[in-house]
């Protein structure tokens, strides 16, 4: 799903492990990667930067996506698995269309440990 297992470091940065292969290959399953957590609202956030979402229908669940389009506000946030079979089970605008910018909670900064 492209979902994180936990959230854990100091405001604004925050460790996570992907869990999952709708980032694949960018991040796979088991790695672990640092995310700045923004402290406001952003709505100019540029195409192919990868962020962490959290949608307003599921609390607490986050999603590591990809910005592939904007439109007023809104972003169109997909994972970087192009193989048709994985897609077909990704949760990501392909199935929840455009999303709010305040659902995008932070920028994915690099993986810090690669999954064995």
């Amino acid at each position: 799903m492209g979902n994180f297992r936990a959230l854990r470091g100091i405001w604004p940065f925050r460790f996570a492990e992907v869990s999952g292969i709708s980032m694949s290959p960018t991040y796979e399953d088991g790695d672990v990667v640092l995310v700045r957590l923004f402290r406001e609202r952003r709505e100019n956030l540029p195409l192919a930067m990868t962020v962490l979402v959290e949608r307003d229908e599921i609390p607490g669940i986050f999603y590591v996506k990809r910005i592939e389009k904007s439109h007023g506000g809104a972003y169109w946030v997909e994972g970087d698995n192009r193989d048709p079979s994985a897609q077909e089970r990704m949760q990501d605008s392909r199935t929840w269309g455009y999303i709010g910018a305040h659902e995008v909670r932070g920028r994915v900064l690099f993986r810090v440990k690669r999954a064995r």
